[in-house]
């Protein structure tokens, strides 16, 4: 993030993208504040992380824009009136808070990233987004305002590879993004055996099957530790894994499986 400025936690579904993109925010922002991990810190400091607008979400999906992301004209009533006004998408007001206060921080998560029309939500943005180009004017087409990024603005976005949208980032975008890969990880379920079922065993056993029989892009179809996960913690009961393997896995194994039941 230092270095580029923007990054991309991408891999398989059930890798943790999004856990790891809200700690890694939550923790900078602690340790800017206040020097310490997000963990150790009392109430009322993690009351100030939280409710200080350091950190904001949102998720792209087919219908996000330009007009929610940086600006445009939404309805509203006025006096029984539906009238259009212009309005401060998440991304433009995150940078005026961080214009005004260069002493803090600022993260925006954008979860699901390439499920958007990147190249239409991002617009002139990519222009200053890059490191070095921070600080530098452009003109909103909007509003013809003029519009920096504050070097003290951090962007995380989460990847799933398994949805094949991924191609919809191009060189331009992937240029200014740092990425980086999350994969299943059998460790952080902790040696948990349920009814002579060992977890992280069987978790690997799985997906070593995927990578052999599913085709080659199988390395991003493997499944992730999180889905044998509650409130970060592996599962304790045997029922609670049946009901997984039943609700969710093999549902996801038969759709990467589809022309071979």
């Amino acid at each position: 993030l230092e270095r580029k400025g923007q990054v991309i936690l991408y891999g398989p579904p059930g890798t943790g993208k999004t856990f790891w993109a809200e700690r890694t925010a939550r923790d900078l922002t602690a340790l800017r504040e206040f020097g310490q991990l997000y963990a150790v810190l009392d109430v009322a400091q993690k009351s100030a992380v939280e409710t200080g607008g350091f950190v904001r979400t949102c998720t792209f999906h087919p219908a996000y824009g330009y007009e929610d992301f940086l600006e445009g004209y939404r309805p509203q009533s006025n006096a029984g009136q539906l009238v259009f006004s212009l309005r401060d998408g998440i991304f433009k007001r995150l940078c005026g808070d961080a214009r005004r206060n260069r002493d803090s921080n600022y993260y925006l998560i954008v979860d699901e990233i390439n499920r958007g029309d990147i190249p239409r939500i991002f617009g002139e943005l990519l222009t200053v987004l890059e490191k070095s180009k921070r600080d530098h004017k452009i003109q909103l087409a909007v509003s013809g305002e003029p519009f920096d990024v504050p070097p003290n603005v951090y962007l995380i976005g989460t990847m799933n590879t398994a949805d094949r949208s991924i191609a919809l980032l191009d060189k331009a975008l992937r240029r200014r993004f740092g990425f980086v890969e999350c994969m299943p990880d059998s460790t952080i379920l902790d040696n948990t055996s349920l009814q002579g079922v060992p977890l992280g065993p069987w978790l690997d056993c799985v997906n070593r099957s995927i990578r052999q029989r599913v085709g080659r892009d199988a390395r991003n179809l493997q499944i992730g530790h999180s889905y044998l996960m509650e409130k970060d913690r592996p599962i304790g009961e045997f029922t609670r894994f049946v009901q997984i393997l039943q609700d969710e896995i093999i549902p996801l194994l038969e759709e990467y499986c589809y022309e071979d039941y």
